[in-house]
C-alpha cells in the first residue's frame, strides 16, 4: 500500500498531495494522513468498538499466540490459496501482499497451493519466516517503491532484501531459476517454481 501517516514536522512541502485527513496533536504537530490510492479507511471508535473490532481481526504474526500449531489449525480450515490466506486479516493479521509473498518464499510454499494442504512443519517453517520478514522489515523501517514514508518522513530500505516480490523473470536468489508471476483474486504473487513446492 502507498497511504502513509507523517507528522507535520517531517512533512516536506508539496510532498502530500492526497492528504486526506489531518489530526492536531497535544504538542501541536499535526499527523497527516495521505492516501494515494484511496485504499485507506479511517474510524473514530469507542473503547468499546475498538474491542469489537479488535475481536474481528486474527491472530497478530509477532504475538506469542501467533504459535506453529495455530496456524496450522487455521490454515486446515481453508481452500484458498495460502497467499490469500495469509492476506485475510481475520485470519493473519497486518500482514500485507509483499511480506506474505516473502514469508513464503522463505519457507519454501508455493502461494498457489491451497491452505489445507499446508504440512505441519511447513506450517512451522511459515510461522518462523512470517515472524522474520515482518521483524526485519520493522527494522528497515518497511518498503519503499515510490513515495512511501513512514511517521517520521523516512524511507523503508527492505525493498533491496527482497526475495521474490516485484521480481518476475530475474534469476532466484537461491537457485538461479526465473521467477515468476501469477495473479491471484487481482493481485501479482511471485514465486520460485523450484524453490516452492
Amino acid at each position: 500500500m502507498t497511504g502513509r501517516l507523517v507528522t507535520s514536522d517531517a512533512a516536506r512541502a508539496g510532498e502530500l498531495r492526497h492528504l486526506a485527513v489531518c489530526f492536531t496533536l497535544d504538542d501541536g504537530r499535526d499527523l497527516l494522513y495521505d492516501d494515494t490510492r484511496r485504499f485507506g479507511r479511517l474510524q473514530h471508535l469507542s473503547a468499546e468498538a475498538w474491542l469489537e473490532r479488535d475481536a474481528e481481526l486474527g491472530i497478530e504474526p509477532l504475538s506469542d499466540r501467533f504459535t506453529a500449531d495455530a496456524l496450522w489449525r487455521l490454515t486446515k480450515r481453508t481452500r484458498s490459496p495460502i497467499r490469500n490466506f495469509l492476506l485475510d486479516q481475520g485470519k493473519v493479521a497486518g500482514v500485507g501482499n509483499i511480506y506474505a509473498l516473502e514469508a513464503l518464499f522463505l519457507a519454501g510454499i508455493r502461494p498457489t497451493r491451497r491452505g489445507h494442504r499446508v504440512t505441519r512443519r511447513e506450517a512451522r517453517r511459515l510461522r518462523d519466516a512470517l515472524r522474520d520478514i515482518l521483524s526485519r522489515a520493522i527494522r528497515h523501517r518497511g518498503t519503499t517503491f515510490s513515495d512511501y514514508r513512514d511517521a517520521s518522513g523516512e524511507v523503508g530500505g527492505f525493498e533491496p532484501l527482497l526475495k521474490v516480490y516485484g521480481r518476475e523473470g530475474r534469476p532466484c536468489t537461491r537457485c538461479g531459476t526465473p521467477i515468476k508471476r501469477k495473479v491471484l483474486t487481482n493481485r501479482s504473487a511471485f514465486y520460485c517454481p523450484r524453490c516452492q513446492a
